[in-house]
């Protein structure tokens, strides 16, 4: 056994006995059972966590010291509403003594957790160990959507650092035997080794495959390559906005069934696709409103806005994200209690916008590479106010033809004024948390919230 073996061993070992005990087991079992109440009874569900939540930030955060008390659970969503400003990362960030527990100093019996940082500004949150717990349980009960359950195989592709970046052979993978899950090295998912990873997935034949979207296009696009196709019965993709152009040859490869989810590193709000193709907010997470630039509850496309339920530690009261939304209306087939939302669309931050100075939706940009051959890799910069750069990590068959179409594509399909250049590239790298930002906007303009 490898060094790195005995690592993993070692790592995935003390997950399990931290995380897959019997608290777990009693967590999952509440959440089961919140998927049958009614809309009202987990309305009064959700008003109880918000009270708790509230008052408890009201103790213990120096920035809300002076807000009213006197409260009840019911009047609790209208309180944070009218009386709590909405607060950012860059609230966060400047006023670290008063929004974070014990003047910003993390207890040792705490969890803290970091998001990637991928819009310039990284930022660490402090989290209970309850909180560690229920995530875990909320990202189960969305597993159990599919019929999956713990006794079946299931594959990881994401950011793991499975195996040293510079090694050349086989295995690309670990096997977690804990939990009956199969840890795939995205950064070897080359096609200088896919092979050896396709092989290794044909075998272990998972129920579901966890991946970041840009972790199973890849793959998929290696497969299709190939001419190969995988039978994976689900894919739960997550920590990336999901692209239609990515969703249509995932599924089209690995023969799977999707279901996204929506999360962050801040823990307040989660949102997850039902088999139906839904995607619901799950309000016994948190407390999520949609709004408007000036905090104004919205039922067009709006920020999302969240309030921790479960992390008591450092409860983040109507918090922003840079992520936007919007509401929709109905009830899902599914029959679950959980209100609907659009699909977000992602960081407010990787917009682009066209010669005319509108956003861009990066789901109608995709229409441009569609029937654009010999492209393993792509990212659409903004550099400049009409002027965008595509990135290309080309194929060895790539030629002029190619760049052409695409261009003629953006223009046809797009935007007729918006000036492109494109430009070829050895490696488009992921970020250091393995997430790769297939949109990204570079101009000065833009804020690094």
């Amino acid at each position: 056994m490898t060094m790195s073996s005995i690592k993993n061993e070692l790592r995935f070992g003390m997950r399990a006995m931290l995380r897959d005990n019997f608290l777990l087991q009693r967590a999952m079992d509440r959440l089961a059972a919140h998927e049958r109440m009614s809309v009202d009874e987990l309305a009064y569900y959700s008003q109880l966590r918000l009270h708790a939540s509230m008052q408890h930030a009201i103790r213990t955060l120096p920035h809300y010291a002076t807000m009213p008390t006197g409260f009840t659970p019911a009047q609790a969503a209208q309180v944070l509403r009218e009386d709590f400003p909405v607060i950012d990362k860059a609230t966060l960030l400047g006023h670290r003594a008063a929004l974070y527990p014990h003047q910003g100093r993390k207890r040792p019996w705490q969890a803290a957790g970091q998001t990637s940082g991928t819009t310039g500004t990284p930022l660490t949150i402090f989290r209970s160990m309850q909180s560690v717990l229920m995530e875990n349980a909320f990202i189960q009960r969305h597993w159990s959507w599919s019929g999956y359950t713990p006794k079946m195989t299931r594959a990881t592709l994401r950011g793991d650092m499975i195996a040293g970046i510079n090694q050349s052979t086989p295995p690309f993978w670990f096997w977690n035997r804990y939990n009956r899950q199969l840890l795939l090295s995205s950064r070897h998912l080359t096609e200088a080794h896919a092979d050896a990873i396709i092989d290794r997935l044909e075998q272990a034949a998972p129920a579901m495959l966890q991946a970041y979207p840009s972790t199973a296009y890849t793959l998929a696009g290696l497969l299709q390559r190939r001419g190969l196709r995988l039978s994976i019965p689900y894919v739960f993709t997550a920590s990336e906005p999901l692209y239609p152009h990515q969703r249509a040859l995932i599924v089209e490869r690995l023969g799977a069934t999707i279901m996204d989810m929506y999360g962050m590193a801040e823990r307040v709000a989660f949102a997850t696709e039902c088999e139906h193709g839904n995607m619901h907010v799950n309000s016994d997470y948190s407390h999520v409103e949609i709004v408007d630039e000036h905090g104004a509850a919205t039922a067009g496309e709006g920020f999302v806005v969240g309030t921790t339920y479960h992390n008591l530690a450092m409860p983040l009261l109507r918090y922003r994200l840079s992520d936007r939304s919007r509401w929709k209306p109905g009830r899902c087939d599914c029959g679950r209690p959980f209100p609907m939302i659009e699909p977000v669309t992602g960081k407010f931050e990787d917009n682009i916008t066209g010669s005319g100075g509108a956003v861009i939706s990066p789901s109608v940009l995709t229409f441009a590479f569609k029937g654009v051959d010999n492209i393993l890799k792509s990212q659409v910069a903004q550099v400049g106010a009409t002027r965008w750069e595509v990135r290309l990590l080309p194929g060895p068959a790539f030629s002029d033809i190619d760049k052409f179409k695409l261009l003629d594509n953006i223009h046809t399909m797009v935007d007729s004024g918006v000036s492109v250049e494109v430009v070829l590239k050895d490696a488009l790298p992921n970020t250091a948390a393995g997430k790769f930002r297939w949109v990204v906007n570079e101009t000065s303009a833009q804020t690094n919230g």
